[in-house]
């Protein structure tokens, strides 16, 4: 039994990924954001994105240029969101009564403009990739070897 299991892993190590966990944004030629979200399926001329339950096409001649990774202001939110949370969790198990609470009014502002700081610096690591494509289609193939390439 245990044959079998690794030989199935070992087949299944060969193939390459049918879909990607990369998050991107795709831009017209206009510079407008059109779609956002993590690769579904990429077709000969057609990218499929999904966000959240719901997915969406979009043609390549429409695409102008592709970037992955989420924006800035991403991680500036989640940082200044993640600071201003940490004295009411903190605080919440605790039975300090009005103190707690003027603790919590107190901290907060701190905490979220300290998380706010956390959250650019981590901005200055983010590695996005711009991915130029213009509706070519040999840009769009290397694109697609570029994402499905064995690591």
């Amino acid at each position: 039994m245990y044959n079998c299991i690794i030989l199935c892993v070992n087949i299944t190590a060969q193939d390459l990924p049918k879909k990607s966990k990369i998050f991107v944004r795709v831009y017209n030629n206009q510079g407008d954001k059109i779609a956002k979200g993590k690769i579904l399926e990429i077709t000969e001329d057609a990218l499929t994105l999904k966000k959240w339950s719901k997915s969406i096409t979009i043609p390549l001649k429409e695409i102008s240029y592709i970037k992955t990774k989420r924006t800035k202001g991403h991680n500036l939110l989640i940082g200044g969101v993640t600071g201003a949370l940490i004295p009411t969790m903190a605080y919440a198990g605790t039975d300090s009564g009005g103190w707690g609470t003027v603790a919590i009014v107190l901290l907060s502002p701190i905490t979220g403009i300290l998380g706010t700081g956390i959250g650019y610096l981590t901005t200055v690591f983010k590695k996005s990739i711009h991915y130029f494509i213009q509706g070519d289609a040999l840009k769009w193939q290397g694109f697609k070897e570029t994402l499905f390439a064995p690591k």
